[in-house]
């Protein structure tokens, strides 16, 4: 009789999971919500780096960058970005030529958007650049996660850059990545820590 009654139980509980009746587990106080520390910090510590060091960066950190930003959420899944790695001589004299702001990097991550594949916004605009943003920070992260530094930079001509660079007509240059190893005296600007106050920039309604 026991073992009828455990078969008819591990049934019924087979069943309501199938189901997705499954009793769920309840968070007794708010503080028991996991929360992922590790990444908290590593975006606390990630800083724009002005100097940097002429050593090269791996292929395999270089790869998992790139494998960062292909993991970047987009518009419908449109993937819009096209990014170039400039890494030749060439490319990084040019790049030293198109902005003031490589800071001695021996690479850079050039982001462009594929206006054919950028998803629509109204009549005129697209999600493009929004896209290639999100992308950008994937990047960004991911470099600090492996100890590389980085900085954002749009300070550049992107009808100079396209030219420069031979890129078809469709990409739109949005964003270069000076990207390396830190100097030993680099370090973060003065306003790095700075931020507005929490209900300045949250409102819940």
């Amino acid at each position: 009789m026991k073992s009828t009654s455990l078969i008819l139980t591990l049934a019924l509980s087979l069943t309501l999971a199938a189901c997705g009746h499954a009793p769920k587990e309840t968070l007794s106080n708010p503080s028991d919500i996991p929360m992922n520390k590790d990444f908290l910090q590593l975006a606390a510590d990630r800083y724009s780096v002005r100097h940097f060091t002429s050593t090269p960066i791996e292929q395999e950190k270089i790869d998992l960058i790139l494998q960062a930003a292909k993991l970047a959420p987009t518009a419908i899944n449109s993937q819009p970005q096209k990014i170039y790695v400039l890494r030749s001589a060439d490319a990084v004299s040019k790049a030293n030529a198109l902005s003031p702001c490589m800071y001695g990097a021996p690479h850079a991550f050039l982001v462009c958007c594929d206006e054919e594949r950028a998803c629509k916004r109204g009549a005129d605009g697209s999600y493009g650049d929004i896209d290639c943003s999100i992308v950008l920070t994937h990047m960004l992260l991911e470099a600090a996660n492996l100890s590389v530094g980085t900085c954002p930079v749009g300070y550049f001509d992107p009808t100079q850059v396209k030219e420069a660079l031979s890129l078809p007509e469709r990409m739109r240059p949005v964003l270069l990545i000076p990207f390396g190893y830190a100097a030993d005296d680099a370090a973060p600007s003065d306003r790095h820590a700075a931020s507005r106050p929490d209900d300045e920039l949250v409102e819940y309604l």
